[in-house]
């Protein structure tokens, strides 16, 4: 059985809540992406960003501000050799 994504979560933003029964809870939004060959990681709990709502938040600016500075997926970070037009 395939499990169902969490409708709280958003293109690179994951929503995170552990079942009820479990020993420890976790609850908040992990961005994650991949920049280069770098992968950015990022965990945004609701205790620490006053809820739900301000762990969110936290996460979409972190996620702006991260993609804007990271280098493109796939490039290198060696500077690429430019044609000459004939």
């Amino acid at each position: 059985m395939r499990r169902r994504s969490n409708p709280d979560s958003e293109p690179n933003i994951r929503r995170i809540d552990t079942k009820a029964r479990a020993k420890k809870q976790t609850h908040g939004f992990q961005v994650h992406f991949l920049r280069g060959k770098n992968a950015v990681t990022r965990m945004f709990s609701d205790s620490l960003y006053g809820g739900k709502e301000g762990a969110r938040r936290s996460a979409r600016k972190f996620k702006k501000r991260a993609i804007g500075r990271a280098p493109q997926r796939g490039s290198s970070s060696k500077s690429r050799r430019r044609r000459r037009r004939r």
